[in-house]
């Protein structure tokens, strides 16, 4: 998509936060000056974390998640974790996500873990996800 995202929300940065000094404004102010193909995973973590921009925050963490089922910024899981933790009313198309989970459900056993305890606790989130998902 070519657009900024200023542009795709009709964003005025002009009443924005240009006077603040806040690593989460500043952030902020960045972030709408980008296009969607270039928002990152760091971009994605705080738009699920602080509820900005929803549902593109969503399609964009599926994108990261189709490519990369451990992406975190914080730990590895970080993103399933914080897409698990948006209500299901928000995402346009739960039968792809939950197409998505079910390949990554598939193919656990084949990811590197730094250790077991951490291959059991992602092994129960996505379990977790899956359920919120299918009810």
């Amino acid at each position: 998509m070519s657009k900024l995202i200023k542009e795709i929300y009709s964003i005025d940065q002009n009443i924005q936060t240009d006077n603040s000094d806040s690593p989460l404004d500043h952030w902020y102010d960045r972030l709408i000056n980008k296009k969607v193909d270039e928002l990152d995973l760091e971009d994605v973590s705080r738009m699920l974390g602080q509820h900005v921009f929803i549902d593109l925050g969503i399609e964009k963490a599926i994108e990261i998640l189709s490519e990369d089922p451990l992406a975190g910024e914080m730990y590895d899981g970080h993103l399933l974790k914080l897409l698990c933790s948006i209500e299901t009313n928000n995402f346009r198309d739960l039968l792809q996500l939950k197409k998505l989970l079910q390949t990554i459900k598939s193919n656990l056993s084949q990811f590197e873990w730094a250790d077991e305890e951490d291959q059991e606790e992602y092994a129960e989130l996505l379990e977790r996800f899956l359920k919120k998902v299918s009810l």
